[in-house]
């Protein structure tokens, strides 16, 4: 028998505890640590609590090289200095390594490629932080990714807009044109249409900002330079003019022509990409702002508000 105040002895074996019996029996002294991985909504609004950060939303359909802009952004810096600044912070470098391995020579594949982003994935953000080389001020980038299929139905459906959380907060938003598609005949005017129709539909919205920025890139722009492309590139300049006139009078259009990634070794990796974040790191315009109206004052309490300014 064993006494009632005699204590008994209870082996515990760690390996049988669950993940929260052991994180609860740790040192409370430890911290854990981000994941690293893609910021997610929740994530990207505890940022934006203790940091300015700026949203850059990418739209554009399936394949058009949305995510290896992204991930050659991140490249560049690997390097070195890029576009005039330095790299700062990042709270997604694990997202941008797995976005890019596919795209070095240690994965083993004959051509660079980048992992396709499923829809089933939601919304998702890269969070990279820049200094300026020569002040040192810093810039904090939130870049939206998220299926292409998504904005495909967006297309055929506009009143799906209002469900889009990263076009409401956009500082930018980025309408992707796909070089490849714009390279042959066949293709060039749906890419185009669809471009237009995104387009037409996120404006048509109103749940754009007035202080936001359309920017029309257009990705693979590798596969417009040499013999037999004049036709693609007068037509890429023709739309670029009817897209910057549809949306005269509401947005100004910044383009750029861009190619993050040639498989050929033609065209250095990041063309055109450092006026491309240059743009998003430097401060948007506020020539959209209208002034308030003041309500009509009519109570002597408003009238307070006019006696204080003259005084």
């Amino acid at each position: 028998m064993t006494d009632e105040n005699e204590e008994v002895d209870v082996d515990i074996d760690v390996f049988e505890q669950s993940v929260t019996e052991q994180a609860a029996s740790s040192d409370l002294r430890w911290e854990l640590l981000p994941s690293s991985s893609m910021l997610s909504i929740e994530d990207a609004e505890i940022l934006l609590r203790w940091r300015k950060a700026s949203i850059i939303t990418v739209v554009g359909e399936r394949n058009g090289g949305k995510t290896t802009l992204v991930a050659q952004l991140y490249e560049q810096f690997l390097r070195g200095p890029f576009a005039q600044t330095l790299f700062s912070h990042s709270l997604s470098l694990q997202g941008f390594e797995r976005k890019s391995f596919q795209s070095r020579a240690e994965y083993g594949a004959d051509r660079p490629d980048t992992p396709r982003t499923s829809a089933q994935d939601g919304l998702a953000f890269f969070h990279i932080a820049v200094s300026d080389e020569a002040s040192l001020e810093r810039t904090d980038l939130l870049i939206s990714e998220r299926a292409g299929e998504t904005y495909r139905e967006l297309r055929d459906r506009p009143e799906l807009a209002a469900n889009l959380i990263e076009i409401r907060k956009a500082a930018a938003i980025v309408l992707i044109v796909d070089g490849q598609r714009v390279a042959e005949p066949r293709t060039r005017a749906g890419v185009f249409a669809s471009v237009r129709n995104i387009a037409r539909a996120l404006v048509g919205s109103g749940d754009i900002g007035p202080q936001t920025r359309i920017q029309l890139v257009t990705t693979k722009c590798d596969l417009l330079m040499g013999d037999g492309t004049a036709d693609a590139l007068e037509a890429l300049t023709e739309f670029e003019a009817n897209l910057a006139a549809l949306l005269d009078g509401k947005f100004p259009l910044a383009t750029f022509r861009t190619a993050a990634r040639d498989p050929d070794g033609n065209v250095a990796p990041a063309s055109g990409m450092d006026r491309l974040l240059q743009s998003w790191i430097s401060p948007s315009s506020s020539s959209h702002l209208e002034e308030p109206e003041l309500p009509v004052l009519v109570s002597e309490f408003d009238r307070l508000l006019l006696r204080g300014s003259r005084s």
